[in-house]
């Protein structure tokens, strides 16, 4: 079983990254050429907000890593990390009011 996918959920998260502000065109670059990453707000001051989406958990544990090694990363934080049924998981999700 090793190497195997053990989840069948959708995985989205999301990323607070804090990046050397003339770091930060590159490392947002870097970032969304990414599989299933897309960099969703930028602060020219050093401040990044990634939405990744993928299948396996530890891809996310993987990426925070590469991004904490990544020159010009001073820190990354997982602020949001839901796990949907991929089959359902365009269906509209219900809100709290």
């Amino acid at each position: 079983m090793r190497g195997e996918t053990l989840s069948t959920s959708l995985h989205i998260t999301s990323l607070l990254i804090h990046v050397n502000p003339g770091d930060c065109r590159a490392v947002a670059l870097w970032l969304s050429r990414q599989p299933g990453c897309e960099v969703s707000a930028e602060d020219p001051a050093g401040k990044l907000v990634l939405v990744m989406e993928c299948l396996d958990e530890r891809r996310i544990l993987a990426m925070i890593d590469s991004i904490q090694r990544r020159p010009g990363v001073l820190g990354a934080a997982l602020v949001y990390h839901e796990q949907l049924a991929p089959e359902s998981a365009d269906d509209p999700q219900e809100t709290l009011t």
